[in-house]
């Protein structure tokens, strides 16, 4: 029974400690502007999809010559494509995952440091560990979103087939036309 009840406590004790570190990382962060941060890389990729997407439109364009129908079918093909490339994940869905990595390397004594004097030597162990926990969240997230993607896609590229196969508007060259 003092077993047991020694482990319980240990257990609390241990539970107890994290949530503190956690709450101490999250304020870091947001001295940092850690969120805002993966927020502009989040709105960076979804410019890059929007772009990606037009330039793939621009270019089938060029071998087709759809009617206004065939245009706006194609306009939100590509738009239902982009949204297909969105996780829905947040810049605070990434911090609660950095956080999670983040936190348990420092004590509550270094966090604190580092909130008060992050110049100090401690402020230099951060910025390798911060480095390290980065490289592990965009690992964390890789491979989901090169399935998002793929999928994505991959129904887009059917999207624009079928759209181009109604529209039947392909454009004939000169020796097509004869």
């Amino acid at each position: 029974m003092k077993l047991l009840l020694a482990a319980v406590t240990l257990l609390l004790s241990v539970a107890a400690s994290a949530g503190p570190l956690e709450d101490k990382a999250r304020k870091l962060f947001e001295i940092q502007g850690v969120v805002s941060n993966y927020q502009s890389m989040i709105d960076q990729s979804r410019m890059q999809a929007k772009e990606e997407t037009r330039k793939t439109v621009e270019q089938m364009l060029t071998q087709l010559n759809p009617n206004k129908e065939f245009r706006d079918q194609i306009a939100l093909a590509a738009e239902k494509y982009v949204n297909n490339l969105q996780t829905g994940r947040t810049a605070e869905d990434i911090v609660n995952v950095l956080i999670k990595n983040y936190a348990p390397s420092f004590t509550e004594t270094e966090l604190d440091k580092l909130i008060e004097f992050y110049s100090s030597g401690v402020g230099k162990k951060d910025a390798a560990v911060s480095k390290a926990v980065t490289q592990k969240v965009v690992e964390y997230y890789k491979a989901d979103n090169e399935k998002i993607r793929s999928s994505a896609t991959s129904e887009f590229v059917r999207d624009l087939q079928r759209i181009a196969q109604q529209c039947n508007c392909s454009k004939q060259t000169a020796s097509q036309k004869k």
